[in-house]
């Protein structure tokens, strides 16, 4: 393992909580969208997202800060720092203002969502030398692809299973110190 995969692990291992934290808050914006559908309250879905959205984000920067000013901060490799920026947000985008203000409907986010975190899996993977990561990346975007299949109103609860086996799964994996980087290769 290379300098730039050992800085982007103990990346990883420092910023994995705010990652499952997403994933987490992801899931209970969800589960909000489908209890205000069968509440038959659509009107309040989008208030949904940009409540949770909001709050996460303002979450994410009092975090980030809070993090930076420590002295023990591991030095983030820029580039894993601005694919996760960059990621996020094409997610805020895409799944957020695009879809109200009307470029297509909310029904289209899903698959799109899982296509931009397969991105963001499969890179880490890559900047980490893990390929497990990257066969989540590519997960992700299976499961964009299988989205297609499936009814718009029943898409946003694939990302569920997505995000616990294409996100927290890897994350408590790191964690727990069991990974296996395969071959070896970031390639």
């Amino acid at each position: 393992m290379d300098e730039r995969e050992e800085r982007m692990r103990a990346g990883m291992l420092e910023y994995g909580p705010l990652f499952a934290f997403w994933s987490i808050w992801i899931i209970l914006a969800i589960a909000g969208m489908y209890v205000l559908e069968l509440l038959k309250m659509r009107a309040w879905i989008g208030l949904d997202w940009v409540v949770f959205l909001g709050l996460g984000w303002i979450y994410t920067v009092a975090w980030v800060v809070k993090r930076t000013r420590l002295p023990e901060a591991p030095d983030f490799p820029p580039a894993a720092r601005s694919l996760g920026t960059g990621c996020g947000i094409a997610a805020v985008l895409l799944g957020l203002i695009f879809p109200l203000v009307g470029l297509y409907p909310f029904g289209t986010v899903p698959p799109l969502l899982a296509a931009v975190l397969g991105v963001l899996v499969y890179a880490a993977g890559g900047l980490a030398g893990w390929n497990l990561l990257k066969a989540c990346g590519i997960l992700w975007w299976f499961g964009s692809l299988g989205m297609i299949f499936v009814p718009q109103g029943l898409r946003a609860m694939m990302l569920i299973p997505l995000i616990l086996a294409g996100s927290l799964a890897p994350f408590f994996i790191l964690r727990r110190g069991l990974f296996n980087t395969g071959s070896g290769s970031s390639g």
